[in-house]
């Protein structure tokens, strides 16, 4: 991304790229994790549908895979938080595995989402408005960051396993 600010060529590609490559693994990872097989098949077919629309959107429109795509943008994120969902509803019978992440996970693309929505609507504002956005979405990832830590505190801590072993 340096790169590209340097010769002057617009990053959005590579921010697109980013939404739909985070889609794909978030998929991915919830299939993996999600016990009933109804529910994996879901994964697989709303996956396949969303990169489908999508490369028709590109298709048709293929400027849109060069801007800030809004639509690609909403779509991806919430569709990973409809798998957080599942992997939520799961959790009310089964056992609380990778629940901080899924809270941090979900709680993080629903206020991006949010944010990157008003986002084009503060391009007209001041630039401290403007900027208030962007430093609300680092936070954001910030408290992200923070609940995978202790995601990875409370399952994978190699001392929690040491002292539940002796």
């Amino acid at each position: 991304m340096e790169l590209l600010y340097r010769l002057h060529i617009e990053n959005l590609l590579l921010v697109n790229t980013y939404f739909i490559g985070q889609m794909v693994l978030l998929g991915l990872f919830y299939k993996s994790i999600l016990g009933l097989k109804r529910q994996k098949t879901f994964v697989d077919w709303s996956l396949t549908l969303m990169l489908l629309v999508l490369a028709i959107q590109c298709l048709i429109n293929t400027e849109q895979f060069f801007k800030f795509n809004l639509f690609a943008i909403t779509a991806t994120s919430l569709l990973s938080v409809v798998y957080a969902l599942l992997h939520f509803y799961n959790m009310l019978t089964d056992d609380r595995k990778y629940y901080y992440f899924t809270v941090g996970l979900s709680s993080y693309l629903l206020v991006s989402t949010v944010l990157f929505l008003v986002g084009n609507l503060t391009l007209g504002l001041s630039d401290d408005l403007k900027y208030f956005t962007w430093r609300l979405n680092a936070f954001f990832v910030l408290l992200f960051y923070l609940f995978i830590l202790y995601e990875w505190k409370v399952s994978f801590n190699p001392k929690k396993k040491i002292n539940n072993q002796v």
